[in-house]
């Protein structure tokens, strides 16, 4: 090559840039991988850790009601009509060779059967409670039982029709075990087992199907739940299973007495406190069915006797005698609710008046309105021929402003604000005010635990002072169950008291609000007279109602001794239907608030008769000029979306001359809505 001539130089390979770019996207690729399965990892160590932590927890708490409660308690009640409670004791004590042993205190009676440890199978004493179909009882012993045991008879199956229609020859579920198991699901169930009855009784080819076919009325109705049909299974069924909590009745503690004793007033009840708190001799204690009692002293049992005296026991009288009617933190109340106010529209433009006589105009319809006058008088509409839900009839000589003085008008029920201080009844002096019923609840219970005397799971006598002798005969009788629990601090002041509840599906009757039902109310029962509201969205306020028809959500209403939220309630009619298992409505504690506003509507409405545009003449609401008056500030609105308001009155017959924010229309209803404050009926308490 000839010198100063430039050096060749190829083209560079043009595959070089992309292999370089592919080991870069490789090398990130793997970086990615890299990161993801460490994020896997980490996420799949600590889901593990969360179920380790779960299984941890659920170990402590087993171990925790195993060590605090000595005495497993397992009701067993009949669930149709051929079910042999009697039969299956006799059949049950013959398989765990007992004895049957003389009345000789209250644990001993012939709805009893207890069972001692024996260090084998049996590792925990064992109480077994045999129930007839009686649904007081049922649910008191349910109330108390670590297991339930719903036994079905399968004598009357039909064994020959059976694969045509299982359903109506099975003959498994009647219907007041339906009703029963709609009471138990509303009050709160523990483990089940599910015991087959008079399987042997059906012939070798058709047990089989029997079985199964009875197997899945039980899987349907008590999912998850052990199912039995003889006495060994049975017994390892109930050893196995571990007692469930029970919030609400674990918060209060409870007991079932084993023994009873009245001397000089004084009732002395013997057995095992059981729950997640203890007890305090100066805390009161409610029986159910009964009434709310103060205790005398607390005798500790077992290995170290001790006795505890009541030095001040907390009161019996729910009413309130100073001017402490607030329990909580309310200063900040009056801050909080700001003074209703009616508020005025803004001035509106006013069209020129046409060139009408309105003098005339009453003239004419003077006829007219003495023909409707006396429709009125004479004819009543019924409910569903009514414009409004809330429409109210009236005559045509009542004074609509002395009948309706205490109503007022709202804009919006919604947005409007109420000042919950106002028209307050006479019963708000009587009564307590829980604000922050759920921080008062914590605190109740902290305070609890610095204090108790007695833990879960010994055994103490508790007596009891001022017992009547009445109480003692209701208490004695054979064969009957009763609960005794403690109650929180506060629980025995009157309140006002708020249950969001709706009407059971197996209840069709309408709910009138002020008449009487009977209410459980976790382990109270008593007669109340409720009234009930709609639930409004994003709102406070609550808006009456006389009737309710349907199964949405409502607001229940009444006076009772306060109880903290958590705890079922469960409405019956009255007395005969709660014997016969007719419930009526299902809820929960809302809150106990004196200063629930709750608004009573009436709608008046009216109908146009001479229209220009924005402007109409307005008949049949009022019938009399001064009425008009009265009601002038209030905003009018119709059933087409429009809003307006009262410009004058016209004549002595009760027209009035209307303005609105756009077209009437011929066929539109005028209404004007008033609202009053309403509060339940104050009565005595009957339990």
């Amino acid at each position: 090559m000839p010198k100063g001539h430039k050096q060749q130089r190829n083209k560079a390979f043009k595959g070089e840039s992309k292999r370089r770019a592919k080991q870069k996207n490789e090398g990130k690729l793997k970086k990615k991988i890299k990161k993801q399965e460490i994020k896997q990892t980490k996420i799949k160590d600590g889901q593990q850790e969360i179920q380790i932590e779960k299984k941890v927890k659920d170990q402590e708490q087993k171990e925790k009601l195993v060590k605090t409660v000595n005495t497993k308690i397992i009701a067993m009640f009949p669930m149709n009509q051929q079910s042999n409670i009697a039969a299956l004791k006799f059949r049950l004590m013959q398989h765990l060779n007992i004895q049957q042993v003389g009345i000789s205190s209250y644990c001993t009676q012939d709805c009893f059967l207890n069972v001692e440890a024996n260090g084998k199978l049996i590792k925990q004493p064992l109480r077994f409670i045999f129930l007839d179909r009686n649904a007081e009882q049922i649910l008191d012993a349910c109330k108390v039982a670590d297991i339930i045991c719903p036994v079905l008879s399968c004598r009357d199956c039909n064994t020959n029709t059976i694969s045509l229609d299982p359903h109506s020859n099975a003959n498994a579920f009647d219907e007041q075990g339906y009703k029963l198991l709609s009471n138990l699901r509303a009050q709160g169930m523990v483990q089940q087992v599910c015991y087959i009855q008079d399987l042997d009784e059906i012939s070798q080819s058709k047990k089989n199907v029997v079985k199964k076919l009875f197997t899945r009325y039980f899987e349907s109705e008590f999912p998850g739940s052990h199912i039995v049909d003889d006495c060994s299974t049975l017994m390892r069924s109930v050893v196995v299973l571990h007692e469930q909590a029970v919030e609400w009745r674990d918060t209060h503690g409870y007991m079932l007495p084993d023994d009873l004793a009245y001397v000089n007033g004084e009732l002395s009840i013997t057995g095992t406190w059981r729950g997640q708190n203890g007890l305090n001799a100066d805390q009161l204690v409610h029986i159910t069915g009964v009434d709310d009692f103060q205790i005398a002293r607390i005798e500790l049992l077992g290995m170290i006797e001790q006795v505890y005296e009541s030095n001040q026991p907390e009161s019996l009288d729910p009413i309130c005698r100073d001017k402490q009617h607030d329990i909580g933190d309310c200063d900040d109340l009056l801050k909080d609710i700001a003074g209703m106010q009616l508020q005025e529209e803004e001035e509106q433009m006013i069209e020129q008046e046409s060139d009408v006589s309105y003098e005339d105009l009453d003239k004419e319809f003077e006829d007219e309105a003495q023909k409707k006058r006396e429709q009125f008088e004479i004819l009543h509409r019924d409910p569903e021929d009514l414009d409004y839900e809330d429409e109210v009839e009236y005559g045509v000589e009542v004074k609509l402003r002395e009948r309706y003085e205490k109503y007022q008008g709202l804009k919006n029920i919604r947005t409007s604000e109420f000042d919950p201080l106002t028209f307050l009844p006479d019963e708000a002096e009587k009564i307590y005010n829980f604000r922050f019923l759920k921080k008062i609840k914590q605190d109740v219970l902290e305070e609890m635990k610095q204090k108790e005397q007695i833990k879960p799971g010994q055994r103490i006598k508790i007596t009891l002072r001022n017992v009547p002798e009445l109480i003692v005969q209701r208490l004695t009788q054979p064969n009957k169950i009763y609960v005794i629990s403690g109650l929180l601090k506060y629980e025995r002041k009157m309140t006002q008291m708020h249950v969001r509840f709706h009407r059971h599906q197996m209840h069709n009757c309408v709910l009138k609000s002020k008449h009487q039902v009977f209410a459980q109310i976790g382990f109270r029962r008593a007669h109340i007279n409720p009234i009930y509201s709609r639930i409004l969205n994003n709102c406070s306020k609550t808006k009456y109602v006389k009737e309710i028809k349907d199964d949405a959500f409502y607001l229940a209403s009444f006076y009772f001794y306060n109880s903290f939220p958590q705890q079922p309630v469960i409405f019956w009619q009255n007395d005969f239907d709660f014997r016969n298992n007719e419930i009526m409505g299902v809820g929960d504690i809302q809150r106990c608030d004196t200063f629930q506003v709750i608004l009573k509507r009436i709608v008046l409405t009216g109908y146009p008769v001479k229209i220009n545009k924005r402007k109409a003449v307005i008949r049949m609401m009022f019938f009399n000029p001064l009425d008009i008056k009265f009601f002038k500030p209030i905003e009018l609105s119709t059933k087409l979306g429009l809003r307006g308001n009262i410009l004058e009155p016209l004549g002595t017959h009760g027209l009035m001359k209307c303005m609105f924010n756009n077209f009437v229309k011929p066929n539109d209803v005028i209404s004007l809505q008033l609202y009053k404050r309403v509060h339940p009926k104050f009565v005595n308490i009957q339990i």
